[in-house]
């Protein structure tokens, strides 16, 4: 069973880096996100800090001693555009919902790869 969690876990995690990664990279790329920060009243170049974010982050889900803080930080930006559709884009925003929980389990389920990679630093420290 626990096996079965691993191999989930890592299959959302992938998944859910395209979804982060694709959209991020566009941010860089397409006029369409310049014009679409403009009008919902962000600052000029602020799509590319979202971009970035979203790349870097995304990145982050793949690699265990950061996936947790990286799921982190892409559920609160997603949250963020959830919030951005819903008072300035005239939309739901559920889609952006869904992927803000989604990253909140993936956060939730590896907080402990990273809490355990730290107590082994502070460990490894006071033997020093």
């Amino acid at each position: 069973m626990a096996r079965i969690k691993t191999v989930a876990l890592w299959l959302i995690s992938g998944l859910m880096a395209l979804v982060m990664i694709g959209p991020g990279m566009r941010k860089f790329t397409s006029p369409t996100w310049e014009r679409m920060f403009r009008v919902w009243g962000y600052p000029e170049h602020f799509y590319l800090v979202i971009g970035a974010v979203e790349v870097l982050a995304g990145i982050g889900l793949l690699i265990p001693k950061v996936a947790a803080p990286s799921a982190a930080v892409l559920a609160i930006v997603m949250i963020g555009a959830a919030l951005t559709q819903i008072l300035r884009g005239g939309r739901s925003g559920v889609g952006e919902i869904v992927l803000a929980v989604i990253l909140g389990v993936i956060a939730y389920a590896r907080r402990h790869q990273m809490i355990h990679r730290r107590s082994a630093a502070v460990r490894v420290g006071e033997v020093s």
